[in-house]
C-alpha cells in the first residue's frame, strides 16, 4: 500500500474516532491528509470505495483474521459460539468509534450504508455457518430455519448489543461472552411454537 493511501485510511480513522460518530466527507479528509481533493479521487473514486476500504483496513490492523481463526478451530458448534462472541468482545472497542460512525450515517450515506452492509454480510456468512455446524451437530431444534436461526446469532453478536450490554449496562466483557453464549445455545436448542 503506498505511504499516501496508508496516510489517507489512518487520518480517516484518526477523524472518525475523533468526532465520535462523524464520517468525513471527502474535501474534509482531503484537508485533514494536506493533499487535494483530486490528488484523494486518484486512490478512491468515491466515497463508498474509501469505506469499504476503511473497514477492510481497520480488520486488518486489528487482526480480525485471528479471531476468526479461534472460530474456526473451535472443536464443536458451541465452542464456534463462544469463540464469536470473545471475538466480539475483543474486537469491538478497537473498532467502536468506527462502527458507530456508520451505524449513524447509514441511514442517510450511501456510502456509509454500503460499508455497513459488507460489514454485516460477512458477519451473516459466519453466523449461518456456524448454524450450520450446530444442525449437524444435533444441537440446533428442528423447529428452527437455518436462515431465522442465522439471523437471531447473527444479532445476538452484532456490534449494536455488544455496546448495549458491555457500555450501557456495564456488563464486563467476559460476562457479556457467557451471557450471549448461554442465550444463544439455550435459545437455539428450544422449539420454536407455530
Amino acid at each position: 500500500m503506498s505511504s499516501t493511501r496508508e496516510r489517507i485510511l489512518s487520518t480517516a480513522r484518526e477523524l472518525i474516532e475523533q468526532d465520535d460518530g462523524g464520517v468525513p466527507s471527502m474535501s474534509e479528509l482531503a484537508r485533514a491528509v494536506g493533499i487535494s481533493r483530486q490528488a484523494l479521487y486518484l486512490h478512491f473514486p468515491d466515497r463508498a470505495s474509501l469505506l469499504l476500504v476503511l473497514v477492510a483496513h481497520v480488520d486488518e490492523r486489528e487482526d480480525l483474521q485471528a479471531g476468526m481463526a479461534d472460530v474456526q478451530a473451535a472443536p464443536d458448534a458451541a465452542g464456534q459460539v463462544r469463540a464469536w462472541a470473545q471475538v466480539q468482545a475483543w474486537r469491538n472497542p478497537r473498532i467502536a468509534p468506527l462502527a458507530r460512525a456508520l451505524d449513524q450515517a447509514r441511514h442517510t450515506d450511501q456510502a456509509a450504508s454500503a460499508a455497513w452492509r459488507d460489514r454485516t454480510d460477512n458477519r451473516m456468512r459466519g453466523a449461518a455457518a456456524i448454524i450450520t455446524r450446530l444442525r449437524e451437530e444435533g444441537q440446533l431444534h428442528p423447529s428452527w430455519k437455518t436462515s431465522e436461526a442465522a439471523a437471531l446469532l447473527w444479532e445476538l453478536t452484532s456490534f449494536r448489543v455488544w455496546d448495549d450490554l458491555v457500555n450501557e449496562s456495564r456488563l464486563t466483557p467476559d460476562r457479556y461472552v457467557e451471557i450471549v453464549t448461554a442465550a444463544a445455545l439455550a435459545t437455539l436448542a428450544s422449539p420454536l411454537s407455530k
